[in-house]
């Protein structure tokens, strides 16, 4: 399909490509004129490649006239930078413009070199190419393939019951247990003084360690920015609130796990060690965890959602609603009491 149209580079947009894969170009606008692919656009990187992605492509996107987009990443392989290529076909473009477009795609591909080229995207409107659209595209490729109930039961189980050891007298019968770093053990400690409010952890999959990551102070409004949005990790939180006119500070755990951009061994040490290191939190350090709940991102930690996982609404309404006690000493027999009814009837 490469050389279905008879298309290809013009000498001046081969010379650039070469120029371009050394690093100093941060975005290409191509386009076909004259049956020759041509250069029609370029831009030098301003910040790094997420900042500069909107400011830099959404200008180039003309709403009747397709083009191919290359964008230069941050990140680099075994031949230079890696770079993102982009397909860009309006629905209002012509149909014939449409058709060839796609045909010369594979030979701009091959022209600049396939394996330069990390991600692929393909729009019709700005919303499937812009920064928000890319990150939607990643997502969509780390996601596992659909799987069937069946298979779906045999990976939990799997998961769940699969013995694994990463280290000699690491396997028991609850759960990993990852030693803690001294540095976590002392803001442990602090925590239990209460002159820190909060604590972020992390699993040191080489040294097989729970790490301390920080313990910056932490307001209720501010703990969902502590969740980062492409790693594990484990927080403990003081949440200091108001509970039927008294003042309580409830110590949380949280383990967070975000969607499926962590590896498979990630999320099973993270499961393991979880209740080795609650246990150890518990007993060792006499800490009262008060709530475990394990979360995919920040968002929802708001204050309000954090005092009903601390104070159910229905054990609040069980104890604002008790049923009453009895009187007191030996109860009497039970008497039928008669009365008249609306008739004058007894009953």
């Amino acid at each position: 399909m490469s050389h279905q149209t008879g298309i290809n580079a013009s000498l001046e947009l081969k010379d650039f490509l070469v120029q371009a894969r050394g690093g100093a170009i941060r975005i290409l606008k191509i386009v076909i004129q004259n049956e020759e692919l041509v250069l029609e656009s370029c831009g030098q990187p301003a910040q790094s490649w997420d900042k500069d992605y909107d400011h830099f492509l959404i200008p180039l996107l003309m709403p009747q006239q397709p083009c191919y987009i290359l964008y230069r990443l941050d990140s680099q392989n075994a031949l230079g930078y890696e770079w993102i290529f982009i397909a860009w076909s309006p629905d209002q473009s012509p149909v014939r413009q449409k058709m060839v477009y796609a045909a010369t795609r594979a030979t701009l591909k091959k022209e600049f070199g396939g394996g330069y080229i990390k991600d692929e995207l393909f729009g019709t409107v700005e919303d499937d190419v812009c920064f928000q659209g890319y990150l939607r595209h990643v997502t969509s490729c780390s996601s596992p393939a659909p799987l069937t109930a069946a298979e779906q039961e045999l990976q939990r189980i799997r998961v769940t019951e699969v013995p694994v050891e990463f280290g000699i007298d690491k396997k028991v019968s609850r759960g990993l247990a990852f030693p803690l770093q001294e540095e976590a053990k002392q803001a442990l400690e602090q925590l239990k003084r209460k002159h820190i409010n909060y604590i972020q952890l992390r699993l040191d999959v080489e040294k097989e360690t729970i790490e301390l990551v920080h313990t910056k102070p932490t307001e209720t409004h501010e703990l969902p920015y502590r969740i980062p949005t492409d790693c594990p990790r484990y927080h403990f939180f003081i949440f200091k609130h108001s509970h039927q006119g008294r003042i309580q500070e409830s110590l949380v755990f949280i383990y967070s796990m975000p969607g499926y951009t962590c590896s498979i061994k990630e999320r099973m040490l993270y499961s393991s060690c979880k209740n080795r290191l609650l246990e150890e939190v518990e007993k060792d350090y006499q800490l009262e965890v008060t709530k475990k709940m394990e979360i995919d991102s920040g968002d929802s930690l708001t204050e309000d959602f954090l005092y009903e996982e601390v104070h159910p609404m229905e054990h609040t309404l069980k104890q604002a609603f008790a049923k009453p006690r009895g009187p007191g000493g030996k109860r009497g027999n039970k008497r039928l009491i008669k009365g008249a009814g609306d008739n004058g009837d007894e009953v």
